[in-house]
């Protein structure tokens, strides 16, 4: 009788074992597998590159005119694959991996004031031999690549921002939530893939288009060794500086290209306008039902007006 028993039990104890681990992984407990991360994430056209002692994930395809990409705050290149695509055979497209983000490292001194990005990105387009780049970023990445054409104009051809972030506004709320000590300690250990649909979803204008992917995408980087410890660091900077007034973009001479969802509920639309007022050669395109991220919500419309701007610009 009590070997029958016990024989019972082990399917029962694997159930339960079973069970216990998919709980935890749709928790986001723990860190995912970088082998499996850099496998799943990264192909034959991407490098590691080392600059200023951190080692950045890198992603160049195509030849012409240097186009460089900056994603926003908990992302990675890949939200810029759409547009890749369209823009491959006649742009040198350069995409990275914002450190801590992705597959990039911490900055080793854990300093992520924008001043420390400047020889980061210089160093990424001198390792591709790049003099002058237009430079496209988004929220976070849009803020850097502002900052980077003040403060490095030779380095910069133009600007494309989609619903860049700058000006004084609150933190959207899972943000604020991170950069809080006890939700944001909890953040570091785990992460619910439910808690980052529920954000992605609140990026979109309109949440049908969301893919699965994109949301397998984030809670997987999300969760790469170090990267949430080091992404606290970086939004508790963002809360800390969430009031100041970026005097610098006054000093933004290139043209720059504005795209912006009416619907974004992360960075309003209504702070366009400050940008139109203080930048030299400002331009802003608005479209209905999109939001934070214009660029992976409807990649060709918004692709194809940043063509326009380049061809503009380069006259091909």
């Amino acid at each position: 009788m009590g070997p029958t028993v016990n024989a019972m039990r082990y399917p029962f104890v694997v159930c339960l074992l079973s069970l216990a681990l998919t709980a935890c992984q749709s928790l986001g407990v723990g860190d995912s597998n970088r082998e499996h991360l850099v496998s799943r994430y990264s192909d034959e056209h991407a490098r590691f590159i080392e600059v200023e002692g951190v080692r950045v994930h890198a992603h160049a395809a195509g030849e012409g005119p240097a186009v460089l990409m900056l994603h926003g705050a908990l992302d990675s290149l890949q939200v810029w694959d759409g547009w890749a695509a369209h823009l491959v055979a006649d742009y040198h497209v350069i995409r990275i991996d914002i450190p801590p983000f992705g597959l990039s490292d911490p900055m080793p001194d854990g300093d992520y004031d924008a001043d420390h990005f400047i020889p980061v990105f210089s160093g990424v387009l001198d390792a591709y031999g790049v003099d002058r780049a237009t430079v496209v970023g988004n929220s976070l990445g849009g803020y850097l690549a502002a900052y980077y054409a003040a403060h490095a104009p030779a380095r910069v051809e133009a600007l494309a921002l989609i619903s860049p972030a700058a000006y004084p506004q609150p933190l959207p709320g899972v943000l604020r939530l991170a950069a809080m000590p006890v939700f944001g300690s909890l953040f570091e250990v785990a992460t619910p893939r439910a808690l980052v649909r529920r954000s992605m979803r609140s990026m979109y204008g309109d949440p049908q288009r969301l893919s699965d992917d994109a949301v397998q995408r984030r809670f997987d980087m999300i969760r790469a060794p170090g990267n949430r410890q080091a992404a606290r660091d970086v939004i508790r900077l963002m809360a800390e500086m969430r009031d100041e007034e970026p005097v610098w973009i006054s000093r933004i001479t290139q043209p720059t290209l504005l795209i912006w969802g009416e619907e974004d509920a992360w960075v309003p639309p209504e702070l366009a306008q400050r940008w139109l007022d203080d930048l030299e050669d400002g331009r802003l395109v608005l479209y209905p039902s999109v939001g934070h991220l214009a660029m992976e919500e409807i990649p060709e419309t918004s692709v194809a007006e940043f063509r326009r701007f380049l061809s503009v610009l380069f006259e091909c």
